[in-house]
């Protein structure tokens, strides 16, 4: 918050103006309402927003109303909270792909359940607009990996499960891998078919399922065709944070964190292999089917989109 005064300080300085005017534009610029509640990631793009206005004076110019076509239906996610163009060259919040300055970023609105879900820092335009319409794998290794790490039920719809099928079949040896011979899949396969067939917006799949398919595609990604590195990485990881949850090799205290998600921010926080999930945390609430039509459907082209 230091940062932020003295960079307002300095832009007010430079351009002439008053400072409260500099902090009001700055907030409009940001979608930042109250600075001293604002967290690290709005604070920190705030800051990169004074240091571009400081060293190209130029770029100090009212924010610009943009409009983006969302999807519709099954794959539409909610209005961002703010959506701006970056000051700076960060990565995204959710999926660590690289974004260059001037690219669209975008913050969600808070969690309806603090106590269950963080917030997710400034995500990209795949993550905040296509993610669920135009899933690539992963988006959808990410959405599973936080519905485990909040304990619910991985929720899958028809997009998403078409891109898993897929995945999964690109191994004609996939039934001789020892994941499938542990656990067949058979009606699992069946399923994700079906909800790609008749356009399900919602299709579980148990916690354990969820295990043999990771382990499934772990194993195929080392004997067939090889997935993107970006994908077998992420993986890996994944499988390595799920582990560390299992065994607790840190030995976070269970009767102090429980074993819930409460543990496993813990156990993620102390893991000695950081990677890049256990350096954004979580859980995120990543959204499940279109909330109804009277909820959360605020003016589509107002503040959030500005």
């Amino acid at each position: 918050m230091r940062l932020v005064e003295t960079g307002v300080a300095g832009v007010a300085q430079l351009l002439k103006k008053l400072p409260e005017r500099v902090r009001t534009r700055l907030a409009k610029s940001t979608g930042i309402k109250d600075f001293a509640a604002a967290d690290c990631e709005d604070l920190r793009e705030a800051v990169h927003t004074l240091r571009l206005w400081f060293n190209t004076p130029s770029a100090y110019v009212p924010p610009k109303r943009t409009r983006i076509e969302r999807p519709t239906g099954m794959g539409q996610l909610l209005v961002p909270r703010t959506l701006k163009p970056a000051s700076a060259s960060i990565t995204c919040g959710l999926c660590a792909d690289p974004v260059k300055a001037g690219d669209l970023i975008g913050r969600t609105r808070s969690p309806k359940n603090p106590k269950l879900h963080q917030e997710m820092g400034w995500l990209c335009q795949q993550c905040r607009y296509e993610r669920r319409e135009k899933p690539r794998r992963r988006d959808v290794l990410l959405r599973i990996f936080h519905h485990l790490f909040a304990s619910s039920a991985v929720d899958l719809n028809a997009h998403e499960c078409a891109v898993l099928r897929t995945w999964i079949l690109e191994d004609p040896k996939l039934t001789a891998t020892a994941a499938w011979q542990r656990d067949p899949l058979h009606s699992t396969l069946a399923r994700l078919q079906t909800s790609q067939e008749e356009a399900k917006p919602a299709t579980g799949i148990a916690f354990p399922t969820t295990l043999t398919i990771l382990a499934l595609l772990r194993e195929r990604s080392a004997s067939a065709s090889p997935a993107a590195a970006a994908d077998t990485e992420l993986l890996n990881v994944m499988l390595q944070h799920l582990h560390e949850w299992e065994t607790n090799p840190q030995k976070v205290s269970a009767a102090r964190y429980g074993r819930g998600p409460a543990f496993r921010v813990q156990v993620l926080a102390v893991t000695a292999s950081p990677s890049v999930l256990s350096e954004r945390g979580g859980p995120f609430d990543l959204h499940h089917a279109p909330p109804p039509k009277d909820e959360d459907h605020e003016d589509e082209e107002g503040q959030g989109e500005a």
